[in-house]
């Protein structure tokens, strides 16, 4: 029996593990398999991720909810603030305003040109706040503020 190929296969969405030899070889590795499992298991998958429409935890202005235009928070954001800045702090309003919690950037630069801020380039913006985690991808295109990037806006409106 030693000499019969083994193999074992594990996908976990495209995560995938697999061990194949010798029976005697696989079986070394059957008891470390069950603890392999349930780390596996409790790390939630990219898909998990996406899907997770939990709220985060509200910015507050003045104490309070949100306003109900992007004009009269924008107010709050002092002069000093970058282009980084400023397309994070839309991006926010429009998912805190927007059902599925997300944005696009479009969303962001349409809400930026009506209160007559320019961003040079609102695209690189959102991957600088990406790469600061500030931000991450839910999709290609589509993006939701984390739980550091409200932080930061806390911060940054309080400021």
């Amino acid at each position: 029996m030693d000499d019969q190929n083994v193999r074992i296969r594990l996908n976990l969405t495209a995560g995938e593990f697999e061990i194949e030899g010798p029976e005697s070889f696989v079986k070394a590795y059957t008891d470390k398999l069950d603890g392999l499992l349930d780390m596996l298991l409790k790390h939630p998958t990219p898909e998990q991720l996406q899907q997770d429409t939990t709220p985060v935890q509200a910015v507050t202005y003045s104490g309070t909810a949100l306003p109900p235009t992007f004009g009269e928070y924008f107010q709050r954001v002092p002069k000093s603030a970058t282009d980084v800045d400023k397309v994070l702090v839309a991006g926010y309003f429009f998912q805190a305003s927007n059902p599925d919690n997300s944005f696009f950037t479009g969303d962001i630069n349409k809400l930026l040109t009506e209160q007559g801020v320019k961003v040079a380039n609102a695209s690189q913006c959102v991957k600088r706040n990406v790469s600061s985690k500030r931000v991450f991808a839910l999709q290609k295109g589509k993006y939701r503020v984390s739980q550091a990037g409200i932080d930061y806006i806390n911060q940054l409106l309080a400021g």
